[in-house]
């Protein structure tokens, strides 16, 4: 007894101390399962259906998460106006008739009420779930059964369509466009880890096979290419569509466990893990989603406690850092459930917000998500003290403050501008914005009269009130103009945010952020860390680099409360002797934000490149002596590369005004370059063959 209190009071120290790091960004989501009614609708009849939902949604914006994860395609039947798959039975109608309402849009319109983004979750290929088809009145004529028997593949304890087909693939991109163009305001699409079924695919494609399956190429890699292909077709008819929509995956929670495969893609195992291969048995390959890039988000189900041979805290750091090679975000799924069942004593409340908190800082793109599956964790009426205890500790522990979901930040997006305040109509505050007429969205602060103006005050969590999505907003109790500066930004359908505008402030101008590291066209190596300016009155700066002048094709963008970025929490950026170009977006409260020079910058590893000096740096070799110039005295780090790019040797100098002469000689006589870096200069000098 006396070993558990222990390891439960250091549990709880470590949630305190990190608890107070509350996020800006942060997506927060659950799943609400509707197969088999696990969290909704549970009632019969429109009008308790849609009391349940805003419930449920007035339960998740009072615990200050700001997403659903909705289940609208269960078994190739629909919770929303379909064009091509009958409603659902799971509405607790027969299969295939109208339940009076149209759900999705319902609960679109719902979550916006308050703030909460609506990714519709789709079932890609599953059928049903119990081996047999639909009968009764449940045999719908547009069953596939009936409309194309030949597109389904039938297991012992399932039933899914071919992912062989194209006509398959055709389908489930047929029904992302039609979700699309009816639901203009859904926020993301989502699937989850349904392929092939688990268990494993024996000869139930024994035709596809025969007939589609390339000759020289293995049945596995063929099936898992299937999958790959259709959420690529998925994506695509997306960013062809809307593409500010959100598209994710929620694979199983371990990736392979087969360490040739990920020698061959390059991707080293997170070391102890075991468990089930899904990439062999359900041909769940998100390395090649990853690598393709044909998704913005991964949320992998990490369904497993801390420790042992499935450990949170190994494999979570482990998929975001997956995820930030590739520049996308990952929001881990999370065992909520086994809380509500209580059939694991190891998942209490304390454990998962641990895990909530593991999801913060393995985030190096200040991007963390966390999505519970489910919400009978907190929502579930039957154990009302158990569910207010959840709530509670969430709310005083892990979520104390709004938090805006991550944006997807490395697409092209227009510049936005600034609001324009109404008067104030008792606590609901409104304004106009006429500068596009794309759906964008509203974030609404209020900061303490105190703290006005102290810089980036508008780049924390703590004055974040919440997100409108129409142009207005209820102040809540406490909350005042007279108490508080209340300012609204605009959020743009990618999630990017542009600056404030406070409420009663004057319009003002900001100037553009002077680059002074590294210099145009400068050569460096990984990590480097970018330097501007810093602009008096800004409240945040936002750093960017894409492989383009236009910032069409944008590698990362990352937002900073200080003048500078360092590379090295951003995995995706690589050393390739590329040239790239990089830019800063001065932020400031009643000013449009406005963007600097760019410049461009060679990311080096270390071969091949010329000689590169600055107005104040200069160096060469001259008879094996490294002759560094300076117009400023301090210390200097040397690296010295072979001609394959090797990094030989790291040494630190102090330079003094003027000449310096350092021996290269007895280092290493195979030299290419050498790299000096002071504190605000960075050169590479090629050494003569």
């Amino acid at each position: 007894m006396r070993k558990k209190i222990l390891i439960s009071v250091a549990l709880l120290l470590g949630v305190s101390a990190l608890s107070a790091q509350t996020p800006k960004r942060e997506m927060r989501a659950t799943w609400i399962a509707v197969v088999n009614q696990i969290d909704w609708p549970k009632v019969n009849g429109a009008e308790a259906q849609k009391s349940r939902m805003i419930q449920i949604l007035d339960s998740v914006k009072a615990l200050n998460m700001n997403a659903i994860f909705f289940h609208v395609r269960m078994r190739c039947d629909a919770v929303y106006n379909s064009a091509y798959e009958p409603w659902s039975s799971d509405l607790s109608v027969a299969r295939g008739t109208n339940p009076g309402y149209d759900p999705l849009a319902f609960t679109i319109e719902e979550c916006h009420k308050r703030g909460i983004e609506c990714h519709a979750w789709l079932n890609p290929y599953r059928y049903n779930i119990n081996g047999s088809g639909w009968t009764g009145s449940n045999n719908h004529p547009l069953n596939y059964e009936n409309t194309h028997p030949e597109w389904l593949l039938w297991y012992s304890n399932n039933v899914v369509c071919d992912p062989a087909l194209s006509e398959v693939r055709m389908r489930i991109k047929s029904i992302v466009g039609d979700i699309l163009s009816k639901y203009e305001e859904v926020d993301g699409i989502i699937f989850d880890d349904y392929f092939y079924p688990y268990g494993g695919t024996t000869d139930q494609d024994a035709a596809s096979v025969a007939k589609y399956k390339p000759a020289n190429m293995d049945v596995h890699d063929w099936r898992r290419d299937n999958v790959n292909r259709m959420i690529a077709d998925v994506y695509d008819t997306i960013q062809a569509v809307r593409p500010w929509v959100a598209f994710g995956v929620s694979p199983f929670g371990i990736w392979t466990t087969n360490t040739s495969v990920a020698a061959k893609e390059g991707v080293p195992l997170p070391p102890g893990i075991t468990g089930g291969n899904m990439y062999q048995e359900i041909y769940c390959d998100p390395v090649a989603w990853l690598k393709a890039g044909t998704v913005d988000y991964i949320s992998p189900q990490l369904y497993w406690k801390t420790g042992g041979g499935q450990d949170y805290n190994t494999l979570c750091p482990w998929w975001a850092n997956l995820a930030n090679r590739f520049g996308v975000h990952f929001y881990s799924s999370m065992a909520n459930y086994k809380y509500n069942e209580q059939t694991d004593p190891a998942y209490t409340i304390q454990e998962l917000a641990s895990q909530s908190l593991r999801n913060r800082t393995s985030s190096k793109d200040d991007a963390p998500g966390s999505v519970f599956y489910n919400l009978l964790a907190w929502f579930d009426h039957s154990s009302p003290l158990k569910h207010r205890e959840f709530r509670n500790y969430f709310r005083a522990n892990v979520y104390q403050k709004p938090a805006l979901t991550p944006a997807i930040s490395w697409k092209p997006a227009n510049d936005q501008g600034l609001v324009t305040f109404n008067s104030p109509v008792g606590s609901t505050i409104s304004w106009t914005y006429n500068e596009t007429t794309d759906n964008v969205r509203f974030a609404v602060y209020a900061v303490p009269l105190a703290q006005a103006n102290t810089p980036g005050v508008y780049s924390k969590s703590e004055n974040l009130l919440g997100v409108a999505y129409n142009k207005q907003y209820t102040l809540p109790n406490g909350i005042s103009t007279s108490s508080h500066r209340i300012a609204v930004s605009v959020l743009d359908r990618y999630g990017n945010e542009f600056a404030p505008r406070t409420m009663g402030g004057s319009l003002a101008t900001s100037e553009p952020a002077q680059p002074n590291f590294p210099n145009d066209l400068a050569a460096v190596r990984l990590p480097v860390t970018f330097r501007w300016n810093a602009v008096t009155g800004a409240d945040c700066y936002v750093w960017q680099l894409a492989t383009d002048a236009g910032f069409t094709k944008i590698v990362c963008t990352r937002e900073t409360a200080d003048p500078q970025f360092n590379t090295s929490v951003q995995l995706n950026i690589k050393e390739d002797n590329k040239t790239y170009y990089w830019r800063v977006r001065t932020r400031k409260a009643n000013a449009r934000d406005v963007w600097s020079e760019t410049r461009r910058v060679i990311l080096s590893d270390g071969t091949g490149l010329s000689p590169v000096s600055s107005a104040t740096l200069k160096a060469d070799i001259y008879d094996n002596n490294l002759i560094i110039e300076t117009a400023v005295a301090g210390p200097a780090v040397i690296r010295i590369y072979s001609p394959s790019g090797q990094l030989q040797s790291t040494t630190e100098h102090r330079l003094q005004s003027g000449r310096n002469m350092i021996p290269v000689t007895g280092t290493n006589t195979n030299i290419s370059l050498i790299n000096i870096q002071t504190e605000n200069e960075e050169v590479t000098v090629k050494k003569a063959p």
